[in-house]
């Protein structure tokens, strides 16, 4: 079986702000992975990093 030695994510959130205008938050995140790191793990990690992101650029974008 080939060894994992990277693990990619990423997502993106379009969020209509109302009157035809729109936010879009993208996050994408690369881990590397070292002898011992467990694959499922790491992407688990990666993804609760990548929704955090995406958490924290839709409250940034919210108009005042």
């Amino acid at each position: 079986m080939p060894k994992v030695k990277q693990i990619s994510v990423g997502a993106s959130f379009t969020k209509n702000l109302g009157n035809f205008q729109s936010l879009k938050v993208e996050a994408n995140i690369v881990m590397e992975l070292y002898d011992g790191d467990y694959p499922d793990e790491a992407y688990a990690d990666a993804w609760a990093r990548v929704q955090e992101q995406i958490r924290n650029g839709l409250g940034k974008g919210q108009p005042k």
